[in-house]
């Protein structure tokens, strides 16, 4: 039977339209992959481990595992500001490694590692919420407590700076005698100077608590702690305070060593240490011996 021409005509139309159909699309497949060729894809992140923790001042990024990150390609941000440089960061960042940076007195709220590609792709790898506070990063010989504002007249410097020189010696040094070290938002009294190592010294991570707690003795019994802490955020201590002449008040009592007395003028310390030390504490103050109260400073407001 034959086919009329017409019906022939309507068989191939649709055949020879699909194949328009599907070269076209060959087409724009090609033109579009070639463009997003011209432009470059985004590099993929590379995969690794990263984790962020701190420890009183110290902040540390270990790199856990996976890829390794070369130097300046990431970037160790703090509240957005870079501190690749304070952490170490210039170095190629790979398994097992650890950046440390001492924040002393800034303060800290998070802290972010942000890979950047060869291509300018920016990709955060890893953020934590720290969360420790500062102290304003102000004039450390400015004390305050209890209201008031008080210039320290014996400050040393900060306990970083102290390990700072500690470990540019041959096997150690004695902490400054009489003098006030800052630490972690805390003011420690030398009392009696004590050695601390070069092994110690090098150790981020090793505080004054850490050192306070080796205590020497010497032939007469008597037991002196290395350091005092100033405590500073508790009452200080006026002629309010006495029972009658220079002698506390029951409720005041026991004196706790680092308990600062003010006379209107000058802030003292207390700092006295019997032979029965730390159970029993004198009841008086008295500004004649720098062995019961010691003179740190003097008031600057009210």
């Amino acid at each position: 039977m034959d086919i009329p021409a017409s019906r022939k005509g309507d068989a191939v139309s649709p055949v020879i339209g699909a194949i328009l159909l599907v070269a076209l699309t060959v087409v724009l497949i090609g033109i579009i992959g070639a463009v997003l060729m011209g432009f470059g894809m985004p590099e993929p992140a590379p995969i690794l481990g990263i984790a962020i923790g701190s420890q009183g001042n110290i902040i540390t990024v270990t790199h856990l595992n996976g890829a390794e990150l070369p130097a300046g390609s990431y970037k160790i941000l703090v509240d957005g500001a870079d501190k690749t440089a304070a952490f170490g960061g210039t170095v190629d960042f790979g398994p097992g490694i650890q950046l440390r940076w001492d924040s002393e007195t800034e303060k800290v709220g998070v802290v972010s590692v942000v890979y950047t590609s060869e291509k300018g792709v920016s990709t955060l790898i890893a953020e934590k919420r720290i969360g420790k506070a500062g102290s304003g990063g102000g004039d450390l010989t400015i004390l305050h407590a209890d209201g008031h504002t008080y210039s320290l007249s014996i400050f040393d410097g900060q306990w970083s700076e102290f390990k700072v020189i500690v470990s540019g010696t041959i096997s150690g040094m004695n902490t400054p005698g009489r003098e006030i070290l800052y630490q972690d938002g805390k003011y420690w009294f030398v009392y009696d100077p004590c050695w601390l190592s070069k092994e110690n010294a090098l150790d981020s991570t090793y505080r004054v608590e850490d050192f306070n707690t080796y205590i020497t003795t010497t032939t007469t019994g008597r037991w002196y702690p290395c350091m005092i802490e100033i405590l500073n955020n508790e009452h200080v201590l006026t002629s309010a305070d006495f029972s009658s002449g220079t002698t506390f008040k029951p409720e005041v009592l026991p004196l706790e060593l680092g308990k600062l007395y003010t006379d209107g003028t000058n802030l003292y310390m207390y700092n006295y240490i019997n032979a029965t030390y730390p159970t029993v504490k004198t009841n008086y103050f008295t500004s004649t011996s720098s062995w019961e109260w010691m003179n740190i400073g003097t008031i600057s407001s009210t």
